[in-house]
């Protein structure tokens, strides 16, 4: 490491902290005192104005957050978008780990004049994720200087800057400023802690501050997402390797230990808030220390960890081609040549880069969900960091002005990423949730699993927004948690009071599923009997609720019919009414289609298809409906051409197409 010389009046720092090439912590004039080496000062504000550094993270971070705010989607989106906006307009807990720190923060943003609760956080993630792209700058420039000793600071800064930017147009980084999402945060808070780290090896004189800093970050991570914390081997690797000396790092341990904990202390808010039943109250977590331990650590979902072994696999396949994709296939060579030099120069940087990839990847790869892509997160940072340095070395082969020409990265790659990145027409979630509501009666029950594209965005539509009130939303799927049906009971009062006989003779049953899933599985009549105590409840909502229209999505009828026994099924909309009067045809209502086949036309990812299949489907139901029982022909015809006008090439059309 090159020796850091001492701050004086008249002086010049070492090529890593020179005037012109400042990062945002570090000025280039400060007064040091020999007599502490952890002695602080703020910087002086010229000069942080005059830092090139700075400029060109704020140009990168100020244009990305105009791409970004330009192809959001305008409102909600899918999954957990519409939860996670409720649960910050209202201060309510979200679903497992509870993100406290991602709520709090998204609570006080809402206190401002928005046009929409909604809108208002997806800048606020879009600005998250447009700050870690700005951040990038400074963490891949100090790298580069770290493991290039001969390079200049101009091709530094330059590679520095176009990596940046690459960073920020890749598919994964620029999906988390699509719409409301925990990542977006947890990528800002990622990168800050890696900047405070790198300080750490570049800058002696600063060890307390940058430690502090460096603790903080971690903490607020671990409040934000507890997947965080296996990255904490590698944390403490980077630090370890900047703190040379025992008696610098005996005095310096406390101060990165304990900030790290300030951030966790956030959860003691969880039961706090549920205790004052909010209307996003997930987990119900002041029920007992069992329900808060269960929801943070997120149990639930502990099934799908390592439970599959093709996942791994798969995620393998799937971490390999977003890094093909993002890095435009050839940056492999690239990715792999830094590494060697972060590790030929900076051998403890190294080892802790990998370290920190390793634990995201050991978390990642195993955990079999649909939506994985924003867990790699950490470990696209790691190796943007290593392609930095790759393209920096390329770069500085180059002549001065052809080195400008790896600017045709980060413009390719926005290029390809665009159409599939660009939301800003997509209204499809909140178009197709009202479309639910307004074929749905007046005190609807609507009994649903879909909550990638219609329960999460009905939460917030109620409860935020107080559209339709008098509808109880029912996630199926939830049901077999054993807060939920505490949470029905304080959102509808009413809808529950007759079915609570039946919940309490199904409680004590899923509490034994809850406490140890695999063994109360492995018994086949815990099995059957939960199951049956299931239906129960579902076939007492309905029956305690005679003046209530009732309705279920499709996927419902297929999945518990067991509960439907004895109703009829009529389509409406994308709801089935179930009903015993056979006198009864529902008319569906067709307003919200046009924004939802407008929205979906052309899209095939993974949720814009199901979303796709799921309305052709409801589309088709409705049709035949329209033209055999109430004997409309204009009717099949107007529904006929929205499912054209979804996908004319479809077999839905096809088959619509063969009834004339």
């Amino acid at each position: 490491m090159e020796a850091i010389v001492p701050w004086r009046f008249g002086t010049v720092q070492s090529k890593l902290e020179s005037d012109t090439e400042h990062d945002w912590i570090n000025t280039s004039q400060n007064f040091q005192q020999k007599s502490n080496p952890y002695f602080f000062t703020a910087p002086p504000i010229l000069s942080i104005l005059m830092s090139a550094t700075l400029r060109a993270s704020l140009i990168v971070g100020v244009a990305t957050c105009t791409v970004y705010i330009l192809t959001q989607a305008p409102g909600l989106f899918y999954t957990d978008v519409g939860e996670l906006a409720a649960a910050c307009k209202t201060w309510g807990v979200a679903h497992p780990t509870g993100y406290p720190l991602f709520t709090l923060i998204g609570h006080v943003w809402t206190f401002l004049p928005w046009l929409s609760a909604v809108e208002g956080l997806n800048l606020l993630v879009a600005m998250y994720t447009a700050a870690a792209a700005a951040l990038m700058v400074p963490v891949v420039r100090r790298i580069v200087l770290l493991s290039l000793p001969s390079i200049s600071e101009r091709t530094a800064l330059l590679g520095a800057v176009f990596t940046a930017a690459l960073f920020s147009v890749g598919s994964t980084v620029w999906s988390q400023s699509t719409a409301v999402e925990v990542y977006s945060l947890n990528l800002l808070l990622f990168v800050g802690l890696l900047h405070f780290l790198l300080l750490l090896h570049s800058n002696k004189e600063r060890i307390i501050v940058n430690t502090v800093l460096a603790g903080i970050m971690f903490g607020f991570m671990l409040a934000n997402h507890v997947s965080s914390v296996f990255l904490l081997p590698g944390v403490i690797w980077m630090w370890w390797g900047a703190t040379d000396g025992t008696v610098v790092r005996k005095k310096a341990l406390p101060w990165l230990m304990v900030p790290m904990i300030v951030g966790p202390s956030l959860y003691a808010l969880l039961p706090l808030r549920s205790a004052q039943l909010p209307p996003i109250n997930w987990g119900m977590v002041h029920r007992g220390f069992a329900e808060f331990i269960y929801h943070v650590k997120g149990t639930q979902f502990g099934v799908w960890m390592f439970s599959d072994a093709s996942a791994v696999r798969e995620n393998l396949a799937l971490f390999i081609t977003i890094i093909s994709q993002d890095f435009l296939w050839v940056g492999w060579i690239v990715i792999v040549m830094g590494a060697a030099f972060v590790f030929a120069q900076k051998r403890s940087i190294g080892y802790a880069l990998l370290a920190m990839s390793l634990g995201n990847l050991g978390i990642s790869l195993g955990y079999a969900i649909p939506d994985i892509e924003s867990y790699f997160l950490p470990t696209i940072v790691v190796f943007t960091i290593f392609f930095g340095a790759g393209i920096s070395w390329l770069t500085s082969r180059l002549r001065p002005f052809t080195q400008y020409s790896i600017a045709l990265l980060p413009i390719v790659a926005f290029m390809l990423h665009f159409k599939n990145m660009d939301y800003s027409e997509h209204f499809a979630v909140d178009a197709y949730t009202r479309w639910a509501f307004i074929n749905a009666g007046p005190n609807a029950i609507i009994i649903t699993r879909q909550w990638d594209y219609m329960c999460s965005a009905a939460w917030y539509l109620q409860t935020v927004e107080h559209y339709r009130p008098d509808a109880a939303i029912i996630d199926k799927e939830l049901l077999r948690r054993t807060w939920y049906a505490p949470y029905l009971a304080q959102m509808y009062p009413d809808v529950m009071k007759g079915a609570q006989p039946a919940v309490d003779s199904y409680m004590p049953w899923l509490r034994s599923f809850e406490y140890d899933n695999d063994v109360f599985m492995s018994q086949k009549r815990n099995t059957v009997e939960i199951q049956r105590r299931f239906v129960d409840v579902l076939k007492a909502i309905i029956e305690a609720n005679p003046t209530r229209p009732v309705y279920i999505t499709p996927e419902i009828f297929s999945e518990e019919r067991g509960f439907t026994v004895g109703y009829k099924a009529l389509p409406v909309g994308p709801l089935l009414r179930l009903t015993k009067d056979a006198t009864l045809l529902p008319k569906t209502q067709l307003d919200y289609l046009e924004y939802v086949t407008s929205s979906l036309n052309g899209r095939t990812s993974r949720l814009d298809s199901a979303l796709t299949q799921t309305v052709l489907s409801a589309l088709y139901n409705d049709a035949m409906f329209t033209l055999e029982q109430r004997k409309d022909t204009a009717g099949y015809w107007r529904i006929r051409q929205y499912a054209i006008s979804l996908d004319p090439k479809s077999r839905v059309v096809r088959m619509m197409s063969g009834n004339f």
